[in-house]
């Protein structure tokens, strides 16, 4: 015996645990030699049928020298599969004379394409052993290979999917909807993609499907396991193929087999971009080309600035008794030169030109930078508009998402706290009967999309056909496009875990990639998004860009209009001062004299 082979002997007459022998974490192939002779025998082939061990990792051979006959062995097994490695070894005695009878062994390939489907055993004679020699017909190894179990016979497999419609009963409504071109109300375009994949197999292997419909993708009783929806099909083995979307979350690595890494899901928002639309009070507004603290430091280097001219000139006349004009009036013409106005009169002294200059010299740098930010924003339309959810959340935009399940899922149990608020302020309230219903279908609210105002959320590949469809270049241009609400991820083509199809279907989806068929399906199912032709589009700004310049306006005339009621206030107290004072040495002069 080899240094890295090991035998284990067992009697299947006492009690032990089969699990702890054998275990479908085992990576190395092991043999497994069951003598029949023993009664427990068919107890211990049971065992093993429920704990799938009847697979690609165990080398199984059922010695059978009573020859009991392999119907009445394994016949009523169910997870018997094509990915089984069974052996079946009986004997006979041929007898050529009186005196001598040769002992002839036949071993025999058994598996079959899915006995939980009533499908019948294949057991296939290769090799006997006779007279101590060993007489092969076939190759045992081609026999037990993918080619040679790839042949259904138009068996019936068990397949799942999601379309979220009414009155589905039957398998020819859920074919006809899963192969139509185009969107279908309920259906989202990973699941007629899957549904697809799920093509080529029946087509490779020559097997069909018969669908059971679900309603929604997943559910979860008390424990956090799936037990409801397409998932919990899958996973309960009421299902041979999903014909659906599964995300690749790493929880699920023990409770489904992937046999193709095959979508990547991407919703968004959607909408058209018009000029009335403010996401948070900034975008495109007056303010909008300097971040407040940009402001705040010109604003207290300006003040800095008037207060050191101020000094400057002072010490110039009080020093060289020269200067004194620029003194007067130097809050006005610090004002002035920021603004990039002439100043009247020019300042006379050197110090107070340098200082001119160089206040002249900062508002042309910040002027450039404001008045390029300001055209740049204008010209470049892909950056107006809101960019997050949360603006999405603040913006005027009305929103509407696709009638399918997993959004009624997402307000049912709110993640977190901008969904919440996105469903307290967006969704709950009422709305009239000419407008876009809160969950709706892509056909009715891309018309609504076109006219502006709202924003729609399905996934992108839905909605790009549509879009073509209906709007024109310039329209295509004003198209925004916001992610975020929900992760984006790869989905998987999923089957049970331990199935006995895994391998067979896994092989298939590998060979149709590598030639080109999975290409070529994602391109028909993957829809690009529409180009914009237009070279850009100039909007008109809205009232609320030019909000904080107006108030900038009305907080400078009221300033004004409060200086002069105290100019005024101020002269009329110095007058009645004055006519006071005047009485009063009216009065004193009487007096005196």
């Amino acid at each position: 015996m080899k240094w890295n082979q090991g035998m284990m002997l067992l009697s299947l007459k006492k009690n032990y645990s089969l699990e702890n022998v054998l275990t479908v974490r085992n990576h190395a192939k092991t043999s497994v030699i069951v003598d029949c002779s023993c009664s427990e025998c068919k107890e211990v082939l049971q065992i093993s049928s429920e704990g799938k061990y009847f697979n690609k990792t165990y080398q199984w051979m059922i010695w059978d020298l009573k020859n009991t006959g392999l119907e009445e062995l394994i016949g009523d097994l169910n997870n018997i599969g094509p990915n089984a490695q069974i052996t079946y070894v009986n004997r006979t005695q041929l007898s050529q004379s009186i005196e001598i009878d040769i002992e002839t062994y036949s071993f025999y390939d058994v598996h079959s394409k899915g006995r939980h489907l009533n499908a019948p055993l294949e057991v296939v004679h290769y090799a006997d052993w006779r007279d101590g020699k060993l007489m092969a017909y076939q190759d045992v190894l081609k026999l037990q290979g993918i080619r040679h179990r790839d042949q259904f016979k138009q068996l019936k497999l068990r397949g799942a999917t999601v379309i979220d419609q009414d009155n589905i009963v039957n398998d020819s409504q859920i074919i006809s909807i899963l192969s139509s071109s185009g969107k279908e109300d309920g259906v989202a375009a990973f699941t007629k993609y899957h549904y697809v994949l799920s093509t080529i197999l029946q087509e490779r292997f020559n097997f069909t499907l018969s669908f059971r419909n679900l309603r929604g993708w997943a559910g979860r009783l008390r424990g956090g396991i799936f037990r409801l929806g397409f998932l919990g099909v899958v996973m309960r083995n009421e299902a041979d193929v999903g014909a659906s979307g599964a995300f690749n979350r790493i929880n699920r690595l023990a409770e489904f087999d992937t046999i193709h890494q095959s979508w990547k899901f991407d919703s968004a928002f959607m909408y058209r971009f018009t000029s009335d639309i403010d996401a948070d009070g900034m975008s495109g507004n007056f303010l909008a080309p300097f971040a407040m603290q940009v402001w705040l430091m010109s604003a207290a280097t300006v003040l800095l600035v008037m207060v050191l001219w101020y000094i400057v000139a002072w010490l110039v006349s009080k020093t060289f008794n020269e200067g004194e004009r620029d003194r007067d009036g130097f809050l006005l013409k610090a004002f002035a030169a920021v603004c990039q106005q002439g100043l009247d009169p020019i300042p006379s002294g050197i110090p107070s030109r340098t200082i001119v200059f160089t206040l002249l010299l900062f508002s042309l740098v910040m002027y450039n930078f404001y008045t390029s930010s300001v055209v740049g924003g204008l010209l470049n339309s892909s950056e107006q508009g809101p960019k997050t959810v949360a603006e999405i959340v603040n913006s005027p935009l009305k929103l509407s998402f696709e009638d399918i399940g997993y959004y009624k899922v997402l307000f049912k149990n709110p993640t977190n706290a901008l969904v919440m608020r996105m469903y307290k302020t967006k969704v709950l309230p009422e709305r009239g009967s000419d407008e876009l219903e809160v969950f709706s279908h892509i056909k009715e609210a891309i018309p609504f999309l076109k006219k502006g105002g709202y924003a729609f959320h399905c996934e992108r590949v839905d909605a790009y056909p549509e879009i073509a469809r209906h709007f024109d270049a310039n329209e295509i241009c004003d198209l925004r496009i916001v992610s975020g609400l929900l992760d984006k991820g790869l989905m998987n083509f999923i089957v049970t875990k331990n199935s006995m199809y895994t391998e067979l279907f896994r092989v298939m989806m590998c060979r149709a990639r590598e030639t080109g068929i999975i290409m070529r399906t994602l391109t028909i199912h993957q829809p690009r998004r529409p180009e914009c032709q237009s070279s850009y589009t100039v909007y008109p700004v809205a009232v609320s860009g030019v909000l904080s310049a107006f108030m900038l306006l009305g907080v400078g005339m009221l300033f004004a209009l409060i200086v002069l009621i105290g100019e005024f206030l101020y002269y009329r107290f110095n007058e009645r001062i004055k006519m006071q004072a005047q009485k009063y040495l009216e009065n004193f002069c009487r007096n005196s004299f």
